[in-house]
């Protein structure tokens, strides 16, 4: 188990700590999803083309979370080549540095702190994260990222986990953005089986107030 609020540079990070281990134990390997560029080739290659075809080239947005970040650049690169008009949204977390650093070009160390979303944010820039592509990011707080995650569930019968609820509370935050013609896909990237011991678990002891 690795602290979630010390420097990725940090001895007990998870970053770090996977990195000690694949020098340690023989015959290991670490993907770092970060940055390994397989990951985004994966969503240009794929995802990307899926969505296109799906959408009869009639996609005008495309909203997703951003994490590791594989996801929204391969698929946004993609799409921007078919259509450089298509505009790309990024949600992020309170705590996580990547609306600022879009809007200014600098890391506020101060902006950073623990979350409980996951999948989402970062206090580093991964090297998957194309921050050019986006146009820019929402924020999405813990509770509404939550909040929301429970209601597709409930309301839509898609057992989701929290990312996906934070990246569909972010597209309805942004829904001054859109005009009634517009074609917006929403990415879901969890699964709801992932969060079981958590947000979907009747007996836990909930102290943030977020999953009730």
């Amino acid at each position: 188990m690795c602290p979630t609020d010390v420097d990725p540079e940090d001895p007990r990070s998870y970053y770090s700590v996977s990195s000690r281990l694949i020098k340690e134990v023989p015959n290991s390997w670490k993907p770092n999803q970060y940055d390994n560029p397989s990951n985004a080739v994966a969503h240009y290659e794929t995802t990307g083309p899926e969505i296109w075809e799906q959408t009869e080239g009639k996609i005008t947005h495309l909203v997703a979370g951003v994490g590791t970040g594989g996801t929204i650049s391969g698929i946004g690169k993609y799409l921007k080549e078919k259509n450089p008009n298509i505009k790309i949204w990024g949600i992020d977390t309170y705590g996580s540095i990547f609306k600022k650093l879009k809007e200014t070009g600098t890391i506020d160390k101060n902006e950073i702190y623990p979350y409980v979303t996951e999948g989402i944010g970062e206090d580093f820039l991964p090297e998957n994260v194309n921050i050019d592509i986006i146009e820019d990011f929402e924020k999405v707080t813990d509770k509404d990222g939550a909040i929301m995650t429970a209601r597709i569930v409930r309301e839509e019968g898609i057992w989701v986990g929290n990312s996906s609820g934070a990246a569909l509370q972010g597209l309805i935050q942004l829904k001054d953005k859109f005009t009634k013609d517009d074609v917006v896909v929403v990415i879901f990237v969890d699964h709801g089986t992932r969060y079981l011991g958590k947000m979907f678990n009747p007996g836990l002891d909930d102290e943030n107030g977020l999953y009730r």
